[in-house]
């Protein structure tokens, strides 16, 4: 996200990136965080920013998604942009049954598993992305709390009224691409917008169309 905030930075506006529990830090394997924890921080920086300044916007990106909409359905936001929202998990074709399932599942066995690829179609920027990973695996008991947020914000998708952008990529090997057209069908906002990528995998930010994105992001945001 760093890249598209200065991006924004540069476009006039003052932006504050969130460090969650769990993700703040390298460490040799992904230790265990839960959505209370990550929220608590969101909410943290949100009442922070809103003391200072008179409209505050959230940009969150796959399971930051679910923590904006969780915000914005109990605090006022001036806008809000979700980019590659987490909904449901990518299944790929071989796999016979909903990755949930299995982390729900035998994913008790195992407290992490490996990351395989780095879901970003660009060469140079997936090699970049490797050297500046801080994990080389997935915590399996934070995919677990965050499909407990799914659970939680779904209900509240009408509760959200705030301008909502939706950004997502057909090539998305992470969460399922449809979620974001499920997210754009039951919001609540009057003004929301469903934009799609076609030459990405997940990490819009850092894939080839990144120029794309933050273009449309800080228009939506001026």
């Amino acid at each position: 996200m760093r890249e598209l905030a200065e991006h924004l930075q540069g476009q006039g506006l003052t932006v504050q990136g969130i460090l969650y529990p769990g993700h703040d830090r390298p460490a040799a394997q992904m230790p265990a965080s839960t959505w209370q924890q990550w929220y608590a921080a969101s909410l943290e920086a949100y009442q922070e920013l809103a003391q200072t300044y008179p409209q505050v916007d959230v940009v969150g990106f796959s399971t930051g998604c679910l923590l904006g909409l969780h915000l914005a359905a109990a605090y006022p936001l001036q806008k809000l942009v979700c980019l590659c929202p987490f909904f449901t998990i990518y299944r790929p074709a071989y796999v016979p049954v909903p990755v949930e399932l299995l982390a729900q599942t035998i994913g008790y066995l195992l407290p992490t598993v490996p990351r395989l690829h780095f879901p970003i179609r660009n060469p140079q920027m997936q090699q970049q992305a490797r050297e500046a990973a801080f994990f080389p695996s997935f915590n399996l008991a934070a995919v677990r709390s965050a499909l407990a947020l799914i659970q939680i914000v779904k209900p509240e998708l009408s509760q959200v009224t705030c301008p909502t952008l939706i950004m997502q990529t057909w090539g998305d090997r992470v969460v399922n691409p449809q979620g974001a057209q499920f997210l754009y069908d039951r919001l609540g906002s009057e003004t929301k917008e469903l934009q799609w990528l076609e030459r990405s995998d997940h990490i819009i930010t850092l894939d080839d169309e990144k120029e794309a994105v933050f273009a449309a992001v800080a228009k939506f945001l001026a």
